[in-house]
Order: C-alpha cells, then sequence, then structure tokens
C-alpha cells in the first residue's frame, strides 16, 4: 500500500510539473539551449545597424536581414529591426521601412506597434495616416498616447 501511494505521489509531482511547464511556457515548451544563442546572434546583427542612425544606406544583405528580423517570432527583435529601419536615410529603403512599419502596426505585442510609430514619425510617413487613425482608439494607452504624438509629428492636431 505505501508503494502505490509513493508511486502515486511521483505520478501527481510529475503532472504538476509538466502543467507548470506549459503554463511559464508560452509556447508549451522550454527554450532549447538554441533559442537563446540564435536571439543573441540576432541581437548582434541588429544592434550595428541600430547605431548607424542614417550614416548611411543598408546594403542589400542589410536590408534582407531586416526584412526578416521585422517578421521575427521575438518580438525584441522585430522591435529592434523597425528601430534600425526608422532611421535609412535611402529613398527606397524609407519607402521598404515604412510598408514594414505600417504592417506591424497590427502587430500583438504593443511595444513593436509602438516602435512602427516612432518609424513613422521618423520618416515623416504622411501616406500612413489612415493606418496611424485607428490607433487613437488601442484599447493600450502606451499605444493611443505614441499614436497621437505620431500624428502632432506629422503636422495634425490631435486631442
Amino acid at each position: 500500500m505505501k508503494r502505490y501511494i509513493a508511486l502515486a505521489l511521483i505520478s501527481i509531482g510529475m503532472v504538476l510539473i509538466a502543467v507548470a511547464m506549459l503554463v511559464f511556457t508560452r509556447q508549451g515548451r522550454l527554450p532549447s539551449s538554441t533559442d537563446g544563442y540564435e536571439r543573441q546572434a540576432k541581437l548582434q546583427v541588429i544592434r550595428p545597424l541600430q547605431r548607424l542612425k542614417g550614416e548611411r544606406p543598408f546594403t542589400e544583405r542589410e536590408m534582407q536581414l531586416l526584412r526578416q528580423f521585422v517578421k521575427d517570432p521575438d518580438f525584441t527583435i522585430r522591435a529592434r529591426a523597425l528601430s534600425a529601419l526608422s532611421y535609412t536615410p535611402d529613398p527606397n529603403q524609407r519607402k521598404e521601412a515604412i510598408q514594414l512599419a505600417i504592417g506591424c502596426l497590427n502587430d500583438e505585442w504593443s511595444s513593436v506597434r509602438v516602435y512602427a510609430l516612432r518609424l513613422l514619425a521618423r520618416q515623416k510617413a504622411h501616406e500612413a495616416v489612415p493606418h496611424i487613425l485607428p490607433l487613437l482608439n488601442s484599447p493600450n494607452p502606451v499605444v493611443r498616447e505614441e499614436a497621437k504624438k505620431t500624428l502632432q509629428q506629422l503636422g495634425y492636431t490631435v486631442h
């Protein structure tokens, strides 16, 4: 009898651990050791691109990476890619950056939406106004305030 009780307790413990792992991980799995390395590698690529702050246009390879990073599963990578793109001085890259930012205005993460709005403000993207207006009604107050600020920087009066 004691043996069955011990086995039952062990089984319950294992079930509790499995449930905790599911609850505490966003994707229902523990991150593999390569997930952290991959993230760090991406950040090491993005940081120097962010530091350029418009000193020169991005190379085609850099643009290719930034396009991929804007669609990355990790919200931090997406936000940093938008940050880097927001300073591009090249007119063609500007157009693409604006389109990428508009696509991120519906991102599930508010921080990505905020970085998209900052890109649009920095690039003086008047063509994005119809996409920015709905964010004035966002349930997230930070996004609402950033949308208002972006529109004001584009020359619009918002109350």
